[in-house]
């Protein structure tokens, strides 16, 4: 198992680490971690690690038995499409949302925040693409206005996380994902609520055909 040293902020640099190495299946699903050995190899203490591990349990790259320690997330092609399907009808609605409501001021921060995606996506860091992709979520749901819409989301994002690792994890998923991100912008920016909506619902779907295998239909 490799797992990179980590520097200071050091609970941050823990979870990056081990979140890396899950992305990068040097950590195989269903494996389990073990305390002692991860603060050997990043050189932290055991209160930290569970702090990471906590952390990345969240995000749904862990998952933590009780009386157990951490063990990879295994998600199964079904629970994955079943995601995507609630994911295609929450986001599609909270784009649609965010067309009506928006204010100017949060279209631009959207469109900033979509840059910076872009970037994370040139760059070819996973663990940086997710981290913007959760900033500009952020936007998109503030926009949109529906706190319980948001709410319904924030459950569904650790599994989103390890599905969208394993989709820009892929061939030249990243480059065509950025794409597809600024057209939809685009629409919004023009306050398009039927063209943004079905552009992203074609992302969402190019995503689960990348992340499931080209045969996959939600």
């Amino acid at each position: 198992m490799r797992v990179t040293r980590v520097v200071a902020p050091v609970r941050a640099q823990a979870v990056e680490a081990i979140r890396a190495d899950i992305i990068s299946g040097a950590l195989a699903p269903g494996q389990r971690l073990v305390e002692r050995e991860l603060c050997e190899q990043l050189d932290v203490s055991r209160n930290t690690i569970r702090e990471a591990c906590r952390q990345l349990e969240a995000e749904g790259f862990l998952v933590i038995p009780p009386h157990k320690g951490p063990t990879v997330a295994r998600l199964t092609d079904e629970e994955a499409r079943a995601v995507y399907e609630v994911r295609e009808a929450l986001e599609c609605f909270a784009v649609r949302l965010f067309v009506e409501r928006a204010t100017d001021e949060q279209m631009a921060e959207l469109a900033d925040v979509a840059d910076k995606v872009e970037t994370a996506h040139e760059h070819g860091d996973v663990s940086a693409m997710l981290d913007v992709k959760n900033d500009f979520y952020d936007v998109l749901y503030s926009g949109a206005g529906n706190e319980v819409l948001h709410n319904q989301a924030r459950l569904l994002h650790g599994r989103l996380a390890q599905l969208r690792a394993r989709s820009l994890s892929r061939g030249d998923r990243p480059q065509q994902s950025i794409g597809e991100i600024k057209l939809v912008v685009a629409k919004i920016r023009q306050r398009d609520a039927d063209g943004a909506s079905s552009l992203w619902r074609e992302h969402i779907r190019n995503a689960a055909a990348t992340a499931l295998g080209s045969d996959s239909r939600i």
